[in-house]
């Protein structure tokens, strides 16, 4: 039998501290950089094609017989454009009734948090209507089924060059391939760690759409791939600045409903 000791008290065990992975002060994320590095792709993308004209024609002619773009008259080119019109439409009205329905309804109603929609209207604002529709007029370059050597009057003009050979509806960039650029952004409604699964089912569908207009002989492909680019890049730069005031988006965009 242990007998205790007058004025003796045991030791007091501590626990053993708990690892934790080290804080690294002012680490960036991903999309913290991706703003710079959508940038820094466009302007390489952008040198490539005014340094070498001669990919546009070479594609255009790839794709045309002769100069006629037949491939304009495929049925299923044809549906996937007019899918790839009508479905923004459609993007666009669930958005907004998403908003309203977080707005004005109990919150039992509510299917997601609204800064959600929010940025795949403000990514549709951002670039195929303000980026696209300033561009265009302002670079004013022919559509490859203009050119002479596809059956037109107006003559080629490399990338970024501004040109008077159309005023309006022009070439650059490619408005359908920027809504398809933007229609990425209802990856934002899919949960974290399915969302590189959700990208690679709907990236190559978009693309397809985008890639369509080549085809048809509507846009070179320097028009497709910078619309494409500048979309992406409006996307990271309204998603890194609503990321962080997400919370704040959702109590502006609510009424205090029960």
């Amino acid at each position: 039998m242990r007998r205790a000791v007058p004025g003796y008290a045991p030791p007091i065990s501590t626990p053993l501290p708990v690892p934790t992975t080290p804080t690294v002060p002012g680490r960036r994320t991903g999309i913290d950089r991706a703003p710079a590095v959508i940038a820094r792709s466009i302007i390489v993308v952008s040198f490539a094609f005014m340094i070498f004209p001669a990919i546009d024609l070479a594609v255009a002619r790839g794709v045309a017989d002769g100069s006629v773009f037949v491939l304009a008259q495929d049925p299923f080119l044809k549906g996937l454009r007019a899918f790839g019109l009508g479905s923004p439409a459609w993007i666009l009205g669930l958005m907004l009734l998403l908003i309203l329905v977080h707005r004005f309804l109990p919150r039992r109603h509510a299917i997601c948090r609204p800064h959600k929609p929010l940025f795949v209207l403000m990514s549709f604002a951002a670039g195929p209507l303000l980026i696209v529709e300033t561009l265009k007029p302002l670079i004013g370059r022919a559509r490859p089924r203009q050119l002479l050597d596809f059956g037109g009057a107006a003559d080629f003009t490399p990338v970024w060059q501004f040109s008077d050979a159309c005023a309006r509806n022009c070439a650059f960039p490619s408005g359908e391939a920027a809504g398809a650029a933007a229609a990425l952004s209802l990856l934002v409604f899919v949960p974290a760690r399915l969302r590189w699964v959700a990208a690679l089912i709907l990236a190559p569908v978009l693309m397809m759409i985008a890639g369509n207009r080549v085809l048809f002989g509507a846009h070179f492909l320097s028009d497709v791939v910078l619309a494409w680019l500048f979309t992406m890049l409006a996307m990271a730069w309204i998603w890194r600045w609503m990321q962080p005031r997400a919370a704040r988006i959702d109590r502006a965009l609510s009424s205090g409903r029960p």
